[in-house]
């Protein structure tokens, strides 16, 4: 009796298949990975993207957080994935547009080893100052910066990260060579900042906000093509003088070699989801905004950053790292 039920349940599954029955749910989950622990703002946007597939596929959209090798194994994890819409990455700029040019033995290439999806949220830099630095413009922080003499120095996050290399752009538009003093991190720099230890910083801005506003430091400018919404009043670079246009941003990719259809699904999911009250709400607590692009206009900004950086790190005399 037993054998003549499996052997029943076996042509029903059969007829079931010619009958045009649904096919079984997939069962393995879907893999956002990011390089950052949790609680930051690129692990926060990483969830916010699994909530969005999740409700949009069905399915079960998990975040890994492959942290290591200043993000590096996450890119990594994802390059070596198949190319079949399971696993993604959730990342910064730098590993797509700086990374390239700080790394002698990057395992990855940016432009043929991933599958451009959307950019995801834009946010920006800001370049801080002493709270008694009173400049206005790109001229009166020349004349502050040359007064300090010896202590023409500014703060970053760390050696070979983006803001290093901006305040290194800086000092070359405003004519002053500019001692880079690396931190592990930009609330140790600007704390240092603060306490008057350095004239001047470069972080995002999320990061200076809440010092800002308690006047123990100056925001001067923001790094993006149009003023912050996060920083009423503060000019972009441009209109302070300084002739850049780095805003900060984050991406979302696959392998490369993903079928145009399954990618195109992703991306239709998110950028829906990224144009709700609730997601614009979530993304503003980070200091960003929602920004999808299509997949070819994350290819040309990933395109013209990476070779934006080439030169400047090179003038900076930086040596890349293993």
């Amino acid at each position: 009796m037993l054998k003549l039920h499996r052997g029943l349940a076996a042509v029903a599954a059969v007829a079931g298949l010619l009958l045009g029955a649904p096919a079984p749910a997939q069962t393995t989950p879907v893999k956002v990975i990011t390089g950052f622990a949790p609680g930051g703002s690129v692990d926060s946007l990483a969830r916010l993207v699994a909530d969005q597939l999740q409700t949009t596929l069905g399915r079960t959209v998990v975040v890994e957080n492959r942290t290591g090798a200043a993000g590096r194994l996450a890119v990594e994890q994802v390059k070596n994935a198949a190319p079949d819409g399971d696993t993604l990455l959730v990342a910064p700029q730098g590993p797509m547009t700086l990374f390239p040019h700080v790394f002698k033995s990057l395992r990855f290439d940016p432009t043929k080893d991933f599958t451009p999806i959307t950019r995801l949220a834009v946010g920006d830099y800001a370049l801080t100052v002493a709270s008694t630095i009173t400049a206005r413009d790109a001229a009166g922080l020349r004349a502050a910066l040359k007064a300090a003499g010896d202590k023409t120095s500014f703060a970053s996050p760390g050696a070979g990260t983006l803001p290093h290399f901006l305040g290194i752009t800086v000092g070359k538009e405003l004519g002053i060579p500019l001692t880079h003093v690396p931190y592990r991190g930009s609330m140790p720099a600007l704390l240092d900042l603060v306490a008057g230890v350095v004239p001047m910083a470069v972080t995002p801005v999320t990061e200076a906000l809440a010092l800002h506003k308690a006047g123990k430091l100056r925001i001067l400018a923001t790094s993006g093509e149009s003023r912050s919404s996060f920083v009423e009043g503060v000019p972009t670079f441009k209109e302070f003088g300084i002739d850049i246009d780095v805003p900060l941003w984050f991406g979302l990719y696959g392998p490369a070699h993903m079928p145009p259809a399954s990618a195109e699904k992703i991306r239709a999911a998110v950028t829906a989801g990224l144009r709700t009250p609730a997601a614009k709400d979530r993304v503003a607590v980070l200091g960003l905004v929602p920004a999808p692009t299509t997949e070819a206009e994350l290819a040309r900004l990933q395109a013209r950053e990476l070779a934006l950086w080439g030169p400047v790190v090179q003038a900076a005399g930086f040596t890349p790292n293993d």
